[in-house]
This record gives structure tokens, sequence and C-alpha cells, in this order.
């Protein structure tokens, strides 16, 4: 009753918001399996203009007026890269290119357009967080982020309990790649004991990781720790290098910059590794073997720093004029954002970008609030810099356009 009485004073902005936010998270459900980019939290953000146009007409000329400045930077890449193209010669060989047709097809490649489709409702999910952003949204960003934790810790203890025979996953359908399809669960084979990594509704361990640690810190934010103690559980059971370097640099941004000391966050990040380590105590090494030791010497750590050696040589070997602006948006897709962008963008792109998603760090602390800025801003880049190359989960967009809203400004001051 409560609920709903309160749900009754929220204006259509931030009721849709509440119903978006549950699927922001959501990367392995799509409404069409055929159509690889009908996730429902993409449909959502593509309604996001017709919702301000028909409850903020006053607004709606300046929310264009941004889209358009968003738009401006993409056609200038397009035309500079593409206009690249036409003059000098490129070499796609050896690279992974993220659509299949003939290497020799240098213009206008199919993954300029569906790469760019992907990145329309990301511009729309930042510019609606940036604009509309109320405090009443944390607790259903909460919700939805705990929601998303807590599917995935379900789908670990059904296959744990099940002996591996499902996950009890019946959503995921999304499809990877060329024909390819999602992976339904990844394993860890421990002297024998079969687990599977927690991934909720995402493609793999690493993509889970990466969207739940800015949850993390929200948690923390909003004192809300016995989430945050289940969300680090669920990280450190997706046995990902990309949660167990997030969680490495939170603890180690906490204990430079946070002045005023609140052991409860230590206690929060230690006591899940304290109680796993005694129930895996066995295990210890094989863990760790398989999440940081094995893949550097293994094929997956061996190719990734080898596409990043590989994506660096070959954007250094480019002509000047493609290494300021790249050889086109969504060419190729490394194993990390870095060379991606480096490689899709040139310097300039990723100068750009840099400097979009770092705008709000404040080098002085002046705010509690500041701290929490800083650690989901600096998470977010430095996975996704080294481990993770996807530019379009929805929850990044969302985090950076609430940081740089007005609103959450002002509670910094």
């Amino acid at each position: 009753m409560r609920l709903e009485k309160n749900l009754n004073k929220l204006d259509i902005i931030d009721k849709f918001f509440i119903i978006w936010s549950f699927f922001i998270p959501i990367t392995s459900f799509v409404l069409m399996p055929s159509v690889k980019g009908s996730l429902i939290s993409y449909i959502l953000a593509f309604i996001t203009p017709f919702i301000i146009l028909f409850r903020m007409k006053n607004f709606f000329k300046k929310y264009i007026m941004q889209f358009l400045f968003f738009l401006f930077i993409w056609i200038s890449f397009f035309c500079l890269s593409q206009l690249g193209n036409l003059i000098w010669h490129i070499n796609l060989t050896n690279l992974i290119l993220v659509s299949t047709e003939n290497i020799d097809y240098k213009l206008f490649r199919n993954s300029l357009y569906t790469q760019s489709l992907y990145l329309l409702p990301c511009i729309m999910t930042y510019l609606y967080c940036k604009n509309f952003y109320k405090p009443i949204w944390d607790k259903w960003i909460s919700y939805s982020g705990f929601l998303f934790v807590i599917i995935g810790l379900l789908k670990f203890f059904i296959y744990f309990f099940t002996n591996g025979s499902t996950d009890g996953d019946f959503l995921t359908n999304r499809e990877y790649g060329e024909g390819g399809t999602n992976s339904l669960f990844q394993y860890i084979n421990i002297l024998g004991l079969s687990l599977v990594r927690i991934q909720s509704l995402t493609g793999e361990p690493s993509m889970y990781s990466f969207i739940v640690l800015p949850y993390l810190i929200f948690f923390f934010y909003k004192n809300e720790y016995w989430k945050a103690f289940i969300t680090i559980i669920s990280i450190i059971l997706s046995f990902s290098s990309t949660g167990f370097i997030g969680l490495f640099i939170y603890f180690l941004l906490y204990i430079i910059y946070n002045k005023k000391k609140n052991y409860k966050i230590v206690v929060v990040i230690f006591i899940p590794c304290i109680i796993l380590y005694y129930l895996f105590f066995e295990y210890i090494g094989d863990i760790l073997n398989f999440t940081f030791f094995d893949k550097m010497s293994s094929g997956s750590g061996i190719e990734r720093s080898g596409n990043i050696y590989d994506n660096l040589l070959y954007w250094y070997d480019l002509d000047f004029w493609h290494m300021l602006v790249g050889i086109g948006f969504g060419y190729i897709r490394s194993t990390d954002l870095f060379t991606t962008l480096l490689v899709n963008i040139g310097a300039i792109g990723l100068f750009l970008w840099i400097i979009f998603t770092l705008k709000n760090f404040k080098i002085r602390l002046r705010k509690e609030n500041d701290f929490y800025t800083n650690a989901i801003l600096l998470l977010m880049f430095i996975t996704s810099m080294i481990s993770v190359p996807e530019f379009s989960f929805l929850s990044m967009w969302m985090f950076l356009g609430i940081i740089g809203s007005d609103f959450y400004k002002n509670r910094s001051e």
C-alpha cells in the first residue's frame, strides 16, 4: 500500500525509469533471437525521446540539441575515417573484424552501421539519466542491481544442487557473433568439483563483473552493506579476473583516498573472502591458477595480450590520418576497449572517450560522495580498457549520466 502510494506521486519520467532500470543490466535476453540488438533495455531507450516529448515539450528542443551534438561527433568520425579509407590503403588481414564480409571491402562495412545502431540507445540512456535523475531513483537502481546479483547466485546454486544438469536459466537466448549463441554457462573444475562461474543474465563472467562493480560501489554509497556483502561473494564466485581486479582497485582507492575510515566497508570486503577461503581452502591454488596464472600462460591469456600488442602495432603502422581518426567505428573488436577504440576511431577518438568518461573525476575530494563517484568512474574505465571491449552496456551509460547530472553534482558540492 505504501509502495503504491509512493509510486502514484512519481512523474511519468520517473515511473518509466523504474521499469527500465530492471532491464538495464540484462544483456543475454532479447525479444527476437534473430535480432541481436532487440534487448528490452534498448527498446525502452528508443522510447525515451517520445516520453520526453510527451511530458517535457519545453525541454525537448534542448534534448534534441544535446543528441545532435553526439550525432555531429559520430558523423565527423564517419566521414573522416571513410575518406581516409578511400584515399589510403588499409590492410584488414589478421584483425578481429566485427562483420564477416570480404576483407577487401574497406568502405562502409556492415559493422559500421550495426555498431552505430548499438550506440544510439547508449546516448539516449546517458541523456535521459543526465537530464532527469532524481534521488528517488536510487532505491530502484539498488533494487534492480541487487536482483541482477540474486539471479546470478540462483543460477550458481541451481547448477550446484542439480549436479551440473542445468543452471535454471530459461531466459538467455541472445546470439553473439555471426550465428553464434550465448554461452549458457562457463565452468571451473577444481579437483573434481565442478562449479558454474556466475554470470547472471550476461554473456560471460567478465561481463557480469564489469556490470555489477558500479552497483557494488553504489551499495556502499547508500550504506547497504548487506547487499554489498552478497555482491562481493557473487563477484568472487564469477572467478573472473576482471572482478578481482575491480575489487582490488576499489579497496586500494578506499585505503588511499577515504580519510574518514569506515571499517564496515573493510569488514564487508574481507568477510566474504574469509568465508570463501574457509570453504574452498583446499582449492585456493587451483582457483588462483584458473583466475590469473593459467590465463597468463594459457591460450586465452596469450591471445588477449597478443591482441593488444598486435592492435597497437597495427595502429602504429597506419598512415597519420588513420592514426588520428581510425579506420571506422565498429570495424574491429579486440579483447580490450583501449585498442578497439584506438584502431576504430583513432587517437583523437580515444582521447575524446577518455575525456567523456572521466570528465567528472575529481582530483580533490570535497565530499564523501566524491570518493564513490571517482571509484565508479575509475573501475568502469580501467576494467573496460584492459578486459572488456564492449561500449554498449547501458549500465555504464546510466552511471555516467547520473554522475554528470546537475542534481547529482549539486549533492557533491
